[in-house]
C-alpha cells in the first residue's frame, strides 16, 4: 500500500463519530446519518490538487471534513481572481449544484480530507432531513451575501484598502493560530492578491511593508500576525467592515 493510501485510510472518518460539529450531516436524523456515512466517499487531496475546476460534469456535494480550500473563477484575460475560502465544515460545488458543470473550480489550499456525496443521494437527503435542507439554505444565502458584500466594496477601495480588506476576511474564516497567534491561514502573495482583486503580487508586497512598519501586523514568510486590530479595522470602516 502506498505512503498516500495509508494516509488516507488512517484518516477515514465515520459520520456517526465524527469530531467535525459544523458538517450539514449532522442536521440529518440518525438513520440517514448512518445512509450518509455509507454512501459518502472520502479522498484526501495534497496542498495544491484540485478537487474539482470549471467545465467539469457536477456529479455530487463535497463536505470538507478537515482542511482548507480556495474557489477560483477564471476571467476573460485567465487571471484568477479567489471568490471565497473554505474551511473544515464547509461546502464545495453548490455553485454548479442543479447544473451540469462547474462554473468555479477548487483546489486545496493544505492537505485536506473531503468527503463526496453523490446527486442522488444529496436529493433524497434533502427530501427527508428539512432541517439540513434549511440549513444549507442559509448556508447559501450567508455566503452570497457575503460575496456579494466584498464584490461591492471591492469596486470603490482603493488597493490598500482591499488588501487590509482580505485580510480582515481571512481572519475572520479562520482565526488566530493557538500557538503563534498568527492568521490560521498561509497564502502566498500571489493568492492574497486574487483574493484581494489587486493586479500584481508587487502593490501586496508593497501594502504589507507599509503595514509592518506602522507596527499594524508582523509577518515571517507566509505567516502574518495582527498586532493592531483597531487599526485594521479603521481602515476598511468606510466600508461597513470594522
Amino acid at each position: 500500500m502506498s505512503d498516500l493510501n495509508s494516509m488516507m485510510k488512517n484518516k477515514q472518518t465515520n459520520c456517526i463519530s465524527c469530531p467535525n460539529k459544523n458538517c450539514f450531516c449532522k442536521k440529518c436524523s440518525p438513520e440517514w446519518v448512518e445512509i450518509l456515512n455509507k454512501r459518502k466517499t472520502q479522498i484526501f487531496y495534497r496542498k495544491g490538487q484540485d478537487i474539482f475546476v470549471a467545465g467539469q460534469m457536477v456529479l455530487g456535494l463535497h463536505f470538507i471534513q478537515s482542511g482548507k480550500v480556495k474557489v477560483t473563477s477564471t476571467g476573460y484575460n485567465g487571471r484568477e481572481q479567489i471568490v471565497r475560502i473554505a474551511t473544515a465544515g464547509h461546502i464545495l460545488g453548490h455553485r454548479g449544484y442543479g447544473r451540469e458543470i462547474y462554473p468555479v473550480n477548487a483546489a486545496a489550499l493544505e492537505d485536506s480530507l473531503i468527503c463526496f456525496v453523490e446527486n442522488d443521494t444529496i436529493y433524497e437527503a434533502f427530501i427527508r432531513n428539512p432541517e439540513m435542507t434549511y440549513s444549507l439554505m442559509i448556508f447559501y444565502a450567508n455566503e452570497l451575501r457575503e460575496v456579494e458584500s466584498r464584490l461591492k466594496c471591492q469596486m470603490q477601495m482603493n488597493t490598500r484598502e482591499k488588501v487590509v480588506s482580505s485580510l480582515t476576511y481571512l481572519n475572520k474564516v479562520f482565526g488566530i493560530h493557538p500557538k503563534d497567534k498568527t492568521i490560521n491561514v498561509q497564502l502566498s502573495r500571489k493568492e492574497i492578491a486574487e483574493l484581494a482583486g489587486v493586479s500584481s503580487d508587487e502593490q501586496v508586497v508593497r501594502i504589507f511593508n507599509d503595514l509592518v512598519k506602522e507596527n499594524i501586523i508582523s509577518k515571517s514568510g507566509k505567516k502574518i500576525k495582527i498586532i493592531d486590530e483597531t487599526a485594521l479595522l479603521k481602515i476598511v470602516e468606510p466600508f461597513g467592515m470594522g
